[in-house]
């Protein structure tokens, strides 16, 4: 090939060894690349293509920069009377009317200007001298173009003019290399004749004129295939089509990879999406198509020769199609997402070692695997089975083996009557099942297989009838999917005067998005968390589980979509689960699996790459949203909590304050950072002890404050403050709303230990006002005024007086130190400080109104809270105490966009 690589039919290897008769219809085995071979394969060739790309691109550089050394130094010495003629050929290129029309070339390409190394390729070789063309027009297509070369015109001046068509010029055709030799001969002699003129007009270097024109003889495009001809547009369909299909080519598919890029090539115009596997045993297909073209799409699948015929059962059709609304949420959540995705959001195709992992080492005889028994028939089977093991007793135990060759998380939730599921956890683990279900079965015996889609049930009897050596073995054609649509198209016969009761229950496992297709109403499933009833299938949340699970509605809410207390912990706050792989399922990672390790946004991956807080945090906000529901959302949340932690990490002396408490999640957060300065802290600097002043002028956030505190000072940050922190809102019920002590002291000394053993006070003070506290702080007045000054003050408090707060900080060397930070919260104010910065009134309803008749229902919510007098008015405020504090000279201001804006304001 191109690039050295080894052609895949190198890989392809029939082992006939020990048989006599080496016929292609003898059961033959290949040579199977893991899947990991053939990502190194590929990334392989990736790697030998990119560098052959720099290779090409360094070599036109250093070709480039050589030709610019030799211009230059002949410039230079043209004022000199010892010029050297240049070893370059000019080439002065023009282009026939129709090319130059079709190309719409640029002002470059008009110029038309090449310089040719003498010592290059290009002046012998037509493939060389095309390349550096086609190199030069990006629009010309390879071999569609004719070459002539013809002497050039010059002006007064001594430049090559570019002749046009009909212009009186000679032209000579260059159609081999010998033509090419030729012309760059004559080009010398011209400029040799030119040189001994006695005239201005001379050359200054050997010129040639190389005209383009199109190639009469060059083959024509070919047409659009039969199956794109009158093909409705796929973005006007009004519903999609969910379907899959499978083919075993017999002589399988000789380059994967370049078979791989001729569907991506043919399945472009219809706007399919699906996940693919291609492998050298052939095609494995789940899609969704636009209805409108589905039609189109299976014409083109017939029409290639990989799939076509050796699409067994042809293409299996979901009976429902999916309006667009229906397909847009009809798979699960991605990770992190709140929502759920369509089943498909792209078109993916990849090379695959099998189109179905099966854990074999060798590929059997696809096409010898027992009887394909349609799905009708099969439904007539099971009746008189079902009828068999209901009225004799002796003949049920001649009845067929019904198997089942999906895997648990499948049969959990649907299943044919009568049916024995494998028990496996994936396809790998079919073999020895059935070795141990089959052991003492007589070979004559009758058994039926089936699966989603009738692949699996191809491998199953080919192992069956080939390895285990049984000769009466049937698979429903089409699986589960066919039998669905074959019995509700019967259904619907006019014959038919009574419905047809569906011998499959429950829901069918698909592998896409929806993870599951209800046939039945039955509930078959149990909740992995609560034990109920249930059929709903989806995957854990957590990127790095993904188990396929069972999970009622209530605790798939409860749990945020994850399987376990640890997955949930992990999806709320980042904190990665180990011991856990993914799961590939039968050779198919699901959508989801897709995105493995990947995140839906950056806030989900900043979380996810960032220390997770200790869980009480979350009980502490759990415990707010109990007792404070209405105030829940005042809480700092796991960013800015961390935020507040490193900041205070970051202070010499540990010394925080910090004005509006609240619930003290807050409060928690500098008091961890301090710690922290605590246990790095030098003996010398004893004298200046590690601190937390808050707070508080609302008397049920206090208490619950002073009992979150409390536990804090008694647990530390661990595991047991986590579970005290629970066990508070446990206590709520509804005739114990009450669950924390009235604290009736004005102030609260807490005192907790740091790892070093260095003790550092935390002070809980509950004010009728905070700001007329800080002032007399600041005078250095009252009974709160600190030993010595802090080194960051967090305000969330009063809105309406941030300016106020702040002045007091920084008139004040009392409450903060120079160079110490004021932290301030919902200096953004749910984004309406922009409408404020506009200089929109808190009164101009009319213009909201207005707006609000040009907007979609999406914006409704925002246009609600704009109408809203309040916040617009605490909008206002907030607008005139950014500009005002940006504007002071006594500090410096970062104002960052997190939640919901906060401004760090280092004092001067």
């Amino acid at each position: 090939s191109r690039f050295g690589l080894q052609s895949p039919r190198k890989f392809w290897w029939l082992s006939m060894a020990t048989l006599e008769d080496q016929s292609i219809d003898k059961p033959f085995r290949m040579k199977i690349k893991t899947n990991a071979e053939l990502v190194a394969q590929r990334l392989q060739a990736s790697r030998e293509i990119q560098q052959a790309r720099q290779l090409s691109k360094q070599r036109t550089t250093e070709r480039n920069q050589r030709v610019r050394e030799i211009l230059e130094k002949g410039s230079s010495a043209t004022e000199s009377t010892n010029y050297t003629v240049p070893p370059l050929f000019a080439v002065k290129v023009s282009v026939c009317d129709k090319l130059r029309k079709e190309l719409k070339l640029s002002g470059r390409e008009k110029r038309g200007r090449v310089f040719l190394e003498q010592s290059s390729d290009a002046v012998s070789s037509l493939r060389a001298l095309k390349y550096e063309l086609h190199a030069f027009f990006r629009a010309l297509r390879k071999d569609t173009f004719l070459l002539q070369a013809g002497y050039p015109t010059l002006v007064a001046d001594g430049a090559v003019v570019t002749p046009t068509d009909g212009a009186d010029t000679q032209f000579w055709n260059i159609e081999s290399d010998e033509d090419v030799i030729k012309t760059f001969v004559a080009a010398t002699q011209f400029f040799e004749r030119q040189q001994q003129q006695e005239t201005n007009n001379v050359l200054k270097r050997p010129s040639i004129v190389i005209h383009v024109k199109r190639n009469p003889n060059a083959p024509q495009p070919p047409p659009p295939p039969a199956y794109l001809e009158n093909m409705a547009n796929p973005k006007d369909t009004e519903t999609m089509t969910m379907l899959s299909f499978y083919s075993f080519p017999p002589n399988g598919i000789e380059d994967p990879e370049a078979f791989a890029k001729v569907l991506r090539k043919k399945w472009k115009p219809f706007g399919a999406l699906g996940r693919v596997y291609v492998a050298t045993e052939g095609t494995n297909a789940q899609m969704s198509i636009p209805t409108n073209v589905l039609q189109n799409f299976m014409e083109c699948c017939e029409s290639t020769e990989e799939l076509g015929a050796y699409m067994e059962n042809g293409i299996n059709i979901d009976p429902l199609p999916l309006s667009m609304e229906e397909f847009s949420r009809a798979g699960t959540q991605a990770e992190g997402g709140a929502v759920p995705q369509p089943p498909f959001r792209g078109l993916h195709i990849r090379v695959r070692g099998k189109i179905v992992a099966d854990g074999l080492d060798h590929g059997l005889d696809w096409r010898s695997a027992g009887y394909d028994m349609p799905p009708l028939e099969w439904h007539e089977a099971l009746k008189k089975i079902k009828q068999q093991h209901e009225q004799i007793e002796e003949s049920a135990e001649s009845a067929p083996i019904i198997l089942d060759c999906r895997n648990s998380y499948e049969t959990d939730v649907g299943i044919f009557e009568g049916a024995e599921p494998l028990g496996t956890e994936n396809f790998r683990e079919s073999w020895d099942a059935l070795k141990d279900r089959l052991q003492d079965t007589p070979k004559d015996a009758p058994i039926m297989t089936y699966c989603t889609g009738g692949i699996r049930c191809v491998k199953v009897g080919a192992y069956l009838t080939q390895e285990m050596g049984f000769t009466n073995v049937s698979r429903l054609a089409g699986g589960i999917i066919a039998y669905d649509r074959k019995l509700r198209e019967a259904q619907k016969a006019p014959e038919k005067n009574e419905s047809e009761p569906s011998m499959f229950k429950g829901i069918n496992f698909v592998f896409d998005g929806r993870l599951g297709r209800p046939i039945t109403e039955d509930a078959m499933g149990v909740c992995v968390t609560c034990g109920s009833e249930t059929s709903l299938v989806s995957n854990c949340r957590n990127g790095n589980c993904h188990k396929r699970m069972i999970q009622c509605e209530s605790c798939k809410t409860t749990f945020h979509g994850t399987c376990s207390e640890a997955c949930r912990h992990r999806v709320l706050h980042g904190e990665l689960v180990t011991g856990s792989q993914r799961q590939e399922v039968d050779g198919q990672e699901s959508s989801q699996a897709e995105t493995f390790g990947s995140y839906v946004s950056l806030d989900t991956y900043s979380a996810g790459h960032s220390t997770p807080p200790p869980s009480m945090y979350r009980e502490l906000d759990f415990n707010t949203k109990a007792l404070i529901p209405s105030g829940s959302h005042m809480v700092s949340g796991e960013s800015q909590g961390r935020l507040l932690k490193q900041f205070a990490s970051m202070t010499r002396h540990g010394r925080a304050l910090e004005i509006g408490t609240f619930t003290a999640y807050a409060t928690s957060c500098l008091l961890e950072g301090v710690l922290n300065v605590a246990d790095i802290r030098e003996a010398s600097e004893s004298s200046e002890p590690s601190y937390v002043m808050t707070m508080e002028r609302d008397s049920k956030a206090y208490d619950v404050a002073v009992a979150h505190m409390k536990i804090v000072s008694e647990h530390g940050f661990g595991e047991e403050a986590a579970e005290a922190l629970c066990a508070i809102r446990a206590a709520v019920n509804e005739h114990n709303p009450q669950t924390v002590p009235v604290v009736d002291e004005k102030v609260t000394k807490l005192s907790i230990q740091s790892q070093s053993g260095n003790n550092v006070g935390c002070d809980l003070i509950h004010v009728s006002d905070a700001l007329a506290t800080l002032e007399e702080m600041a005078a250095g007045k009252g009974e709160f005024v600190p030993e010595t000054p802090f080194d960051v003050v967090f305000v969330d408090a009063d809105k309406t007086r941030l300016v106020e707060y702040a002045n007091a900080c920084l008139s004040s060397d009392l409450i903060l130190r120079k160079g110490g930070l004021i932290l301030v919260d919902n200096v953004l104010w749910k984004g309406l400080v922009l409408e404020a910065s506009g200089g929109g009134s808190p009164d101009d309803e009319a213009s909201l109104s207005s707006a609000s008749a040009s907007i979609d229902k999406d914006e409704k919510d925002a246009i609600e809270l704009r109408k809203n007098r309040r916040a617009r008015k605490l909008a206002n405020k907030m607008h005139r105490f950014n500009s005002a504090i940006a504007q002071d000279d006594r500090a410096e201001v970062l104002m960052l966009p997190l939640r919901d804006g906060l401004s760090v304001i280092r004092k001067k």
